[in-house]
């Protein structure tokens, strides 16, 4: 996690780590080993320069559904009429929904925190209160298998929803199962590994 008040001139980029999912905590191992703990952080660096710390990037997460529900209105309505809260991977209490960090950096868990834009977005700035008795799961189904067996979100998941700037996605190699342009897009091609100079 990035401090607010650390500045960027004190860290040095040396890669773009890409999508790490199950790997997270043997790829964080690996850097406390080569670096030391505390002596490296991720960032996102936009395609304009700018770095951002997790708070920042997670606001474009927040924006893209704010957007891409305020141009589908029909489907916020649904999720907010039919259920509680979306939740990713794990099913969370519904403070845990609503709260960026409550799955993120945990060791022997994946990030996530897509789901709480999603929720932020709905609730406090479209103010579609949730009045559903039970939690969706917003996330993508597996490749290659049935989408009989996905989850009943997937189709909100990350991966599917357009950034509102997609100009600022750097231009990246790193490929995996989200769409080209969308939040997640953005949030994996602008990650970088930085050290302490």
């Amino acid at each position: 996690m990035i401090k607010e008040k650390e500045s960027s001139q004190n860290w040095e980029t040396v890669g773009r780590p890409g999508y790490q999912g199950k790997g997270k905590d043997e790829q964080i191992a690996s850097w406390n080993h080569i670096y030391g703990e505390g002596n490296w952080r991720l960032a996102w660096q936009l395609a304009d320069g700018q770095v951002l710390n997790f708070d920042q990037v997670f606001q474009h997460y927040v924006e893209g559904y704010i957007l891409y529900f305020e141009n589908h209105q029909e489907e916020a309505i649904f999720l907010t009429d039919n259920f509680s809260y979306g939740y990713d991977k794990d099913q969370v209490s519904r403070e845990e929904a609503f709260n960026p960090l409550a799955l993120v950096n945990q060791p022997g868990r994946p990030n996530q925190f897509h789901h709480v834009a999603l929720n932020l977005a709905l609730e406090l700035f479209l103010g579609l209160k949730f009045r559903g008795t039970e939690p969706i799961q917003i996330r993508e189904g597996k490749p290659h298998t049935d989408p009989a067996t996905w989850p009943a979100g997937w189709a909100w998941g990350p991966g599917h929803i357009p950034a509102v700037n997609p100009e600022l996605i750097p231009n990246s190699d790193v490929s995996s199962w989200w769409q080209k342009g969308s939040i997640e897009d953005l949030y994996q091609s602008a990650k970088i590994l930085q050290i302490k100079r």
